[in-house]
């Protein structure tokens, strides 16, 4: 047997769970919330409100077509896989290449629409690291308020209705991917207890996706301190849906931060950590989404038992774990 598209959904999506930097307790209890929040509805309200949230505390994780519900044997992967990657799932499947379902990293159609939410889970990651939770909430909060403005007015279906039009299986693995790099690279660092930015540096080049993307000519770089800063109390940001506001910086800087690892980083952003003395990796940002996308499939296949095969297009380094 092979995995439905919505079985291979719930197994990223438990998945994904575990993966939580914050600990599966603390989703279990969001997920009860929204269930007692869904069945406090009239009938009514209940007709426009998205059941998904019930079992899926990630609001850019979503199916968005199903075309035909086929067994899952072939998947066509990749970061941004929008109307020009549908074009072209199209053009292989010509070609006989036979792709039962395309999946893009970054959301896209109503896993865009509100993708915003996973903001959320930003309040209680840095929480975790000694930032006072009301300071984190209420940063937190201003940030997805602002990104939730910036994306409202997009053009979320676009994409969505290409790959109806071409009858393709379609969906977006965005913060469940995201957790299992942010994790990954946590541990690691736990582990290898670097001392120095170049020691880090060194860690991130024992690591496939990292090294192939330097290859390419896009290396992990410092971006603030140097090779021979110490590392101090270190911290990975990953996941979270969106970078965080920028007074965030400040309040990881009085909670003791000394090192951000990041996959990108906005010159905002990167302004605040220099003005109060944090050091910066930049580990990549495609690199980092591949490794999230290539430990998640690993994951869902020793979950589920099922095989599928990838092919990676638009930025996606696919290394087999």
């Amino acid at each position: 047997m092979a995995l439905k598209i919505n079985e291979l959904y719930r197994a990223a999506v438990e998945c994904a769970i575990d993966a939580d930097p914050r600990g599966r307790a603390i989703v279990e209890k969001e997920l009860e919330n929204t269930k007692k929040n869904y069945n406090s509805l009239d009938e009514n309200k209940k007709e426009y409100f998205d059941k998904d949230t019930i079992f899926n505390p990630y609001a850019d994780t979503r199916v968005l077509n199903i075309a035909e519900d086929k067994d899952i044997k072939k998947i066509f992967c990749g970061i941004d896989m929008q109307t020009s990657e549908l074009l072209l799932a199209d053009r292989l499947n010509e070609k006989n290449e036979n792709i039962d379902l395309v999946i893009t990293h970054h959301p896209n159609g109503y896993g865009f629409v509100n993708f915003y939410d996973v903001i959320e889970m930003q309040a209680e990651k840095n929480a975790l690291h000694n930032v006072p939770i009301n300071v984190s909430e209420a940063l937190t909060n201003k940030r997805l308020n602002e990104v939730s403005r910036s994306v409202y007015g997009a053009n979320h279906y676009r994409d969505v209705e290409t790959a109806k039009l071409l009858k393709l299986n379609y969906m977006c693995m965005h913060t469940v991917a995201d957790n299992f790099v942010e994790s990954f690279l946590t541990e690691k660092m736990k582990l290898e207890k670097p001392n120095t930015l170049s020691d880090i540096i060194d860690i991130l080049y024992t690591i496939e996706e990292y090294k192939i993307s330097a290859k390419r000519y896009n290396p992990p770089k410092i971006f603030n301190g140097s090779n021979k800063s110490k590392v101090g109390s270190i911290i990975v940001d990953m996941t979270g849906g969106a970078s965080f506001d920028s007074a965030m910086i400040y309040a990881l800087s009085k909670a003791g931060i000394s090192t951000i690892i990041v996959m990108n980083i906005s010159d905002r952003l990167l302004d605040e950590c220099k003005k109060h003395y944090i050091n910066v990796v930049c580990a990549g940002h495609m690199s980092s989404d591949s490794l999230g996308l290539n430990l998640l499939f690993k994951a869902i296949k020793e979950k589920t038992k099922e095989d599928f095969e990838i092919i990676p297009a638009s930025g996606y380094i696919f290394v087999s774990k």
